[in-house]
């Protein structure tokens, strides 16, 4: 073998640290179990938020940010979305650990797969301040390496009841674009292989006048499709819509392809949603009369 060959082979590239105990005498699995002890295999929340200090130079300081939610993966979705979470807060704010990612570039190049792959990322869309496709793009153009890389996401989207200025969030009312569009972005993730979303929307009425006529299993659940890659998929919805997908009592089990396993959960009508403060009871007044 040439020396130009002997370079280009995994072995020979440069920080491949096999004076290292961790690099020269481990095996790439065990290694695989360190990393992941570090900073994998963690439910991990991403807002788009106020950053306390750092400011870009126009002094927008609207930042990505991170922190460890305090539920493990061993607790179920349902319990996830049905409780404020203030892992983000400064008090309690639990930043992932990725500094062994910084140590040397082999270190670099085998954890991160494990950190985009083994962790679940959770994002929180309270108030419908934008659409979650809005959320999926910006993070997209975050991390554009690393993007083919992640396998698990959870998403709430909370929409808020009848805000004038977000009206147009509502899929079955007028929000078809917004959820149309939420879709196509998570279908650009190659890797996704887990996602759970969860619909918190309005109260669902049946003898609202307002609603359209649609095919509300069809709107909501045909997108799903696009995702080729997907292997479970669980959606949560009120329980008020259970009746208007045509789910009873039973199962809601939207069927199984080949090693895929697609679901959907229901949650008590307002469980999901987050209190902001003394004009909820006023909003919810409000809709209730709009409705009668």
């Amino acid at each position: 073998m040439s020396t130009r060959g002997a370079r280009d082979t995994p072995a020979s590239q440069p920080g491949e640290q096999l004076a290292s105990p961790l690099f020269g005498t481990l095996p790439l699995e065990l290694r695989a179990m360190i990393f992941t002890e570090l900073f994998g295999g963690r439910r991990v929340h991403l807002e788009f938020m106020p950053h306390p200090v750092r400011a870009d130079k126009v002094g927008n300081r609207r930042r990505w940010r991170h922190g460890i939610c305090e539920d493990g993966l061993e607790h179920p979705f349902s319990r996830v979305i049905a409780r404020k979470h203030y892992c983000l807060t400064s008090a309690r704010h639990r930043v992932l650990d990725i500094s062994m990612l910084f140590t040397c570039r082999r270190a670099l190049a085998e954890g991160i797969p494990v950190l985009y792959q083994s962790n679940v990322f959770l994002i929180i869309n309270t108030g419908s301040r934008r659409p979650p496709v809005d959320d999926i793009r910006s993070l997209q153009a975050k991390i554009p390496k690393h993007w083919s890389l992640i396998q698990s996401l959870e998403i709430k989207w909370e929409v808020a009841l009848f805000d004038r200025n977000q009206a147009n969030m509502v899929p079955h009312l007028w929000g078809r674009d917004a959820y149309e569009a939420l879709w196509d972005s998570l279908a650009d993730i190659p890797a996704l292989v887990r996602l759970r979303i969860a619909l918190v929307l309005p109260r669902c009425h049946p003898a609202d006048k307002s609603v359209p006529d649609l095919d509300m299993r069809e709107l909501y659940l045909a997108p799903i499709m696009r995702l080729k890659t997907l292997r479970v998929c669980e959606v949560v919805m009120p329980h008020s819509y259970r009746r208007t997908f045509g789910y009873l009592e039973g199962g809601s089990n939207m069927g199984d392809s080949g090693n895929s396993q697609f679901c959907m959960s229901w949650i008590e009508d307002d469980a999901g949603r987050v209190p902001s403060g003394p004009a909820v009871a006023s909003i919810l007044a409000y809709a209730s009369m709009a409705l009668t």
